[in-house]
């Protein structure tokens, strides 16, 4: 019960705080959509009404708070009446005659006794009166009809509509009239609650003490239109608590002030930091310094931070670490050693069932520890697109858990395949974890095949792939790499990498200087190279690449042979001729080589200079 304990605690410093807005929602209130508003006077009577429309900015304005029971709250097909804004076919007493539905004149009724109860309480006001007045008269469909709404023009519009509405009520000298932003309805509402309903006591497990119970727990989490529930114990027919127990409080009780705390606080953050994730995975995170928002589903270059941005990012790992850490430090600097961070993710199992799939307290030792070395060790030459030049950047950086499934699935990956994937990746960002064996090799096979990847997804495949197999190098055999050319490194998949970069180098001048626009045969061939390497690299090497060769100048053409007998000489006879398939450790060899080219750094030691230029040639 912990998440219950700390999402009522943000609760009450969300709201003993000093802002008045974005606040999670009172006790005993729900958010509905709303978009048709009726407009009456401080006697009830008429005025106008207005239907917001579908567009972005109008429909943000559809979310309504309104006054709920236990029961309104959880309903699903049963008649349970809100107690002020519902539905039309339970505020309309005419609503049967223009259009049909099941039950109407108990919705109806169900509706008036609640509202009247209120409106005649000593917790009532002049608002809530007048809305009982109006409504009671059983002619609001016939008003609306007459309002003029471009939307509503007759029966067949009302029967279409049959969605929430809300109640403004005009009376002088009242600075608010809209009843859904009126607290002292609000407060009203709390009061007439707890003296009419919270009437059952017992012992809550979470507080430990008396108080009364929630029979009923909300829905309506992720979002107003979201049915899933997190407690449910009402299903008496089957297996919820049978077998063990004879009635559902034996199992668990909950107080409901609890209950309501919690649950308003959850989505008031899903709502503020949450995110969603492909067919209902939603991932939040919280703590208890309230201008944190800790980030585990975003890439190091999405995270606001200090860092050198001149220094050489390539020079050595201890570089690195020490960026990454400097980064992570000026974004999560207002930490407290005290102070709490929690990981929730959520998905529902079925419309009604929703399950918490992850929840993690940590302090903030571990949670830096945690962030750090997923960073760090994830790290890899990053391109993203800078939304201030508008152009592609580049930068060092762990990729985002949703750039790893697109590297893994593709870019167009379903909704479940998403899902899935990311509620795989989660723990290993947490706890330090191999990301799963099967989305590693997925990432390097398909980053193997970069020829039949589309040019939007090249780079980026072949980025995160060397990213994922760099980080589960570590976390499985603490074998570390530096993030650029390792010249001296013998390994062979490194090394294989490495030629099969020059080889795609030196093809790629030749058809530049041609105006050529193909796929170099070493991208063509890079699939049967991962697999059969000694035997393709005689085809690129003997075959393919002579004729590219007599292209060139000398000068440039004898700098890639020897860079060549370089790399050749730096490899152990009987690992050479292995036409042993390679591991991912190749795409490392063969990215940072091509980088180094690209950033000119690419040298060769038997010519003692860097790669000719066309001017040297």
């Amino acid at each position: 019960m912990g998440w219950l304990t700390e999402l009522s605690t943000v609760y009450d410093a969300v709201n003993k705080g000093p802002s008045k807005d974005n606040k999670p929602l009172p006790l005993y209130h729900i958010e509905n959509n709303a978009p048709l508003t009726v407009i009456l006077d401080g006697q009830g009577k008429f005025r106008n009404a207005t239907l917001l429309g579908t567009n972005k900015e109008e429909r943000a304005d559809w979310q309504t708070c309104m006054p709920c029971t236990e029961t309104s709250a959880s309903r699903t097909s049963g008649v349970d009446a809100y107690p002020l804004c519902d539905k039309l076919e339970y505020v309309a007493g005419d609503y049967e005659k223009y259009a049909s539905g099941k039950k109407l004149k108990e919705k109806n009724s169900a509706y008036l006794s609640l509202l009247k109860d209120w409106a005649e309480s000593e917790y009532s006001d002049e608002k809530i009166k007048a809305v009982y007045s109006y409504v009671k008269k059983g002619v609001l469909v016939k008003d609306l009809l007459h309002a003029k709404i471009p939307e509503i023009k007759d029966a067949s519009d009302i029967e279409a509509y049959n969605g929430f509405i809300r109640w403004a009520v005009e009376i002088p000298g009242e600075k608010e009239n809209r009843t859904w932003k009126d607290t002292k309805i609000q407060r009203l509402w709390i009061q007439y609650y707890k003296h009419r309903y919270l009437n059952k006591s017992g012992f809550c497990y979470v507080s430990g003490k008396n108080t009364p119970i929630a029979v009923l727990h909300p829905a309506k989490i992720r979002n107003a239109g979201d049915s899933a529930k997190i407690i449910s114990s009402n299903d008496k027919a089957n297996y919820t608590f049978r077998g063990r127990f004879e009635e559902a409080d034996q199992a668990c009780q909950i107080g409901m002030e609890i209950s309501t705390k919690a649950h308003n606080a959850l989505r008031w953050l899903i709502a503020k930091q949450g995110t969603p994730i492909g067919n209902g995975l939603t991932v939040v995170c919280w703590c208890s310094a309230p201008q944190i928002k800790p980030e585990i589903m975003k890439s190091t270059q999405e995270i606001p931070g200090d860092d050198d941005e001149d220094e050489d990012v390539y020079s050595t790992r201890e570089t690195l670490a020490r960026k990454i850490n400097k980064r992570l430090r000026g974004y999560y600097n207002d930490l407290k050693t005290t102070d709490k961070i929690i990981i929730m993710g959520l998905n529902a199992a079925t419309p009604g069932r929703m399950s918490i799939l992850l929840y993690r307290e940590f302090s903030k030792t571990d949670f830096f520890e945690a962030q750090e070395y997923w960073h760090e060790h994830l790290a890899w030459f990053y391109s993203y697109w800078d939304k201030n030049t508008e152009k592609t950047a580049h930068a060092i950086s762990a990729p985002s858990p949703i750039e790893i499934a697109k590297a893994a699935y593709g870019e167009h990956l379903n909704d479940h395949v998403k899902t899935m994937a990311i509620q795989r990746i989660l723990p290993c960002i947490l706890y330090k974890t191999p990301i799963p064996q099967d989305i590693e090799q997925l990432c390097i096979g398909r980053a193997s095949r970069l020829g039949a990847l589309k040019e939007s997804e090249k780079a980026k495949t072949l980025e995160t792939a060397c990213a994922v197999f760099k980080y589960n190098a570590y976390t499985r055999n603490k074998e570390d790499y530096n993030v650029g050319l390792e010249e001296d490194r013998t390994d062979r998949d490194y090394l294989y990498g490495r030629l099969l970069a020059v080889a795609d180098r030196v093809e790629s001048r030749v058809l530049y200087k041609r105006k050529e626009e193909r796929e170099t045969n070493a991208v063509r061939y890079m699939q049967r190279f991962s697999k059969y390497p000694c035997s393709t690299w005689k085809i690129l090497y003997v075959d393919k690449l002579r004729p590219y060769f007599s292209y060139l100048p000398k000068k440039s053409r004898d700098w890639y042979k020897a860079l060549i007998q370089e790399i050749e000489f730096l490899f152990n006879h009987d690992d050479y001729v292995s036409d042993k398939a390679l591991s991912g450790e190749f795409l490392l060899g063969y990215h940072c080589q091509q980088k180094a080219f690209w950033e000119g750094v690419a040298k060769s030691k038997a010519q003692k200079q860097p790669e000719p230029t066309e001017e040297d040639d």
